[in-house]
């Protein structure tokens, strides 16, 4: 026993107080490493998502600015080419532009789709160091061990 303070200490409490001090320095190089992961995860999301509303907005623009106009020479053409009626044509034209945007928003939403796992190495290590860390408190000797 080593006498501190007018209280014994005993090795093993000089031990215990190492081993809570190099876990708290795990615990807090395990967070350094997530908020690290996380921000990476982030950017490559960001990049993915920049990439899909750029597609969605380049598309809505297009179809905003000329679809209208396309639509509407469309519906002349089919009238002057075919027996219909111009009703009719223009029905069709319609139709057209119709089939035209829902390409271009499922072009969108299929790119947005493709990004799902946007934080799944974040996710993944978050619940490996959770692991860790309950298996820790609740065994420390063997975790000790396993190091």
């Amino acid at each position: 026993m080593i006498e501190h303070n007018g209280q014994a200490t005993t090795s093993s409490e000089r031990v215990l107080g190492q081993s809570v001090s190099r876990f708290g320095s795990d615990i807090l190089t395990l967070m350094e490493l997530q908020a690290e992961l996380l921000q990476l995860d982030l950017k490559e999301w960001a990049a993915g998502f920049i990439k899909s509303m750029i597609a969605l907005a380049t598309g809505l623009v297009i179809l905003l600015a000329s679809l209208p106009v396309l639509l509407m020479s469309l519906g002349y053409y089919i009238n002057g080419s075919t027996s219909l009626s111009l009703g009719s044509s223009m029905l069709i034209a319609a139709a057209v532009g119709v089939v035209i945007a829902l390409c271009l928003a499922g072009l969108g939403v299929w790119l947005m789709k493709r990004d799902k796992g946007v934080l799944h190495r974040c996710s993944s290590e978050l619940k490996h160091n959770v692991r860790w860390l309950k298996q820790v408190l609740s065994r420390p000797s063997a975790a000790a061990r396993a190091e």
